[in-house]
């Protein structure tokens, strides 16, 4: 195994927080971050999980990662307590197994099952490539009190895999409330986020008729399910404040975080809907230098959560863009108990993954093969 390849640095982070922080049980008002990089043993094999940094599963005992391959059609199985390439598990594209001929995504359902979205379905597989079920995303019953032009989008399932997690789709407003879908009862809900209203703000579509047809460009905030425990969390990457969701009660908390450092969400005034590519990209240069949040990442050992937020600096010239970075630890009632600058650490906000073992883990390539960067925070 290709472990511990060097270590980056260890850097002393200086009091971060007030007096209330200081006083709070297990406070971060003085953080020590050690960083070392780890990486995986592919064998004699290319891992095409080492390409790209989104479209990683990692299971609920952050000891599997899973990476779905769609030019091979191959499930990449990572064994994260080992760092080492299980196996490449493959499925079929056609026949009675096929999942489809462009599943785009995959979602863990549970330990034992895959779910693989195409455009208007979504294939469920057991993790031996077997076909469950189909889904399909227009049936009538699942498209009922939903506008003309607004379609659903998966965002993940209960564990049982009964439940569906849906946003809305719609390309001329953007509408952030969650439909939860029985797939059992063929029944839906729908689950009102009023305080994400404010993501159509920062909604830019560029829409071109030129050559007879019609072509569209689209840019928006996130809106983004994660499981914690029992609950569920809604969260989007312009506001601070998330949707703690308990499905079990079927009840629904908004939860304000406040941060010192940065802005707690984005708040200025654009044009939603512009007339060329170079002013759509003008316009997302300005948004980009707002806030902007991570997920927050789960630390078992330390029972904190740890989250990332940054936004860019205006462009000179021809120089890359720079970014400010920032780093929050808060505890398990989203109280933030340390936060502090870390823009002289990261030059970029850190791909952050998941955290195993006290450490966050971020995506790194390292020669083409799959690394992590891994932050002890202290």
């Amino acid at each position: 195994m290709k472990k511990l390849v060097f270590i980056l640095f260890i850097i002393i982070l200086a009091s971060c927080g007030g007096k209330d922080a200081e006083n709070t049980a297990n406070s971060y008002a003085d953080m020590t971050i050690s960083m070392d990089t780890v990486v995986v043993d592919s064998g004699n094999e290319i891992l095409m999980a080492a390409t790209q940094s989104y479209s990683h599963n990692i299971n609920d005992k952050v000891d599997r990662l899973y990476f779905w391959d769609i030019q091979s059609y191959n499930l990449e199985v990572v064994d994260l307590d080992e760092m080492v390439l299980l196996e490449k598990m493959p499925y079929e594209k056609e026949g009675p197994n096929g999942v489809g001929q462009y599943p785009y995504q995959m979602m863990l359902i549970g330990d034992d099952k895959v779910a693989f979205v195409e455009w208007n379905q979504i294939v469920i597989a057991d993790m031996n490539g077997n076909l469950i079920k189909k889904v399909k995303m227009d049936e009538e019953w699942m498209k009922e009190g939903l506008g003309e032009k607004e379609s659903l989008n998966p965002l993940g399932f209960s564990d049982d895999g009964n439940t569906l997690y849906c946003t809305i789709s719609n390309f001329e407003r953007l509408n952030s409330d969650i439909i939860q879908v029985d797939l059992e009862n063929k029944t839906t809900k729908l689950i009102e986020l009023p305080e994400y209203d404010k993501r159509e703000n920062f909604r830019v579509t560029f829409k071109s008729e030129e050559g007879g047809g019609m072509s569209m460009s689209m840019t928006y905030p996130s809106l983004s399910l994660d499981r914690h425990q029992d609950k569920l969390i809604f969260w989007s990457n312009a506001f601070n404040a998330l949707y703690e969701y308990d499905p079990e009660a079927d009840s629904l908390s908004y939860r304000t975080i406040t941060n010192t450092l940065t802005p707690n969400e984005k708040s200025g005034t654009y044009q939603n809907d512009v007339s060329t590519l170079e002013a759509m990209s003008e316009v997302r240069l300005q948004i980009a230098q707002e806030v902007s949040f991570s997920k927050l990442f789960w630390d078992d050992q330390n029972k904190v959560f740890y989250r990332f937020a940054h936004y860019n600096l205006p462009k000179i010239a021809d120089e890359a863009v720079k970014s400010k970075v920032f780093i929050s630890i808060l505890n398990n009632d989203f109280e933030v108990i340390g936060e502090k600058e870390v823009t002289e650490i990261f030059k970029s906000v850190p791909t952050a993954q998941f955290v195993k073992d006290g450490k966050i883990h971020a995506f790194l390539n390292v020669d083409d093969e799959l690394a992590y960067i891994r932050m002890e925070i202290n």
